[in-house]
């Protein structure tokens, strides 16, 4: 199969790819990591390849990041394509509900946006239940972190677009 991916599809971050964002444990290039970094599970390939000077050698670390399971397609954000249509390593995840699973959506908000220190962010949301009132509280924690150990802006810029994530 080419290396070349339909610049429509978006990829998101599997355990493992959040894992690497995390730990640094599998030693990616500063390239690779910053793929990895900007799919959130809301970027087309097209934008994805912007990311570096040589769009070739972006969709090739791209699909690397696929193939050695670090980023799955995402379930909603696809146009048109199947999981039939996926490397055989994304076969079986791509169909998972974490694109529109609102725990997932706000996991991949804070890894996002804070890197080195989403893990405790992403404990503070997995400490409260998938509801409503769960998030809101979920959010209100990291906020409350954020403001305490980061920056009261960012604090700021997170409670803003976690509300957008949730209540669009």
């Amino acid at each position: 199969m080419s290396a070349d991916l339909p610049l429509d599809w978006i990829f998101e971050k599997t355990p493992k790819g959040r894992d690497e964002l995390a730990t640094r444990a599998h030693g990616l290039l500063p390239g690779q990591r910053n793929l990895l970094i900007m799919a959130d599970g809301h970027r087309p390939v097209a934008e994805l390849l912007k990311a570096g000077t040589d769009p070739q050698r972006c969709m090739q670390a791209l699909r690397g990041l696929i193939d050695e399971g670090y980023l799955i397609l995402s379930a909603g954000g696809t146009a048109g394509a199947t999981a039939g249509a996926l490397p055989r390593a994304t076969v079986g995840v791509a169909a998972s509900p974490t694109a529109t699973n609102p725990h997932a959506l706000l996991i991949a908000l804070v890894e996002e946006q804070f890197g080195a220190q989403a893990p405790r962010l992403v404990q503070k949301i997995e400490q409260h239940p998938d509801t409503p009132e769960g998030r809101a509280a979920a959010v209100q924690a990291c906020v409350k972190f954020v403001r305490l150990f980061i920056d009261e802006k960012q604090a700021s810029a997170f409670a803003q677009r976690a509300q957008e994530l949730l209540n669009p």
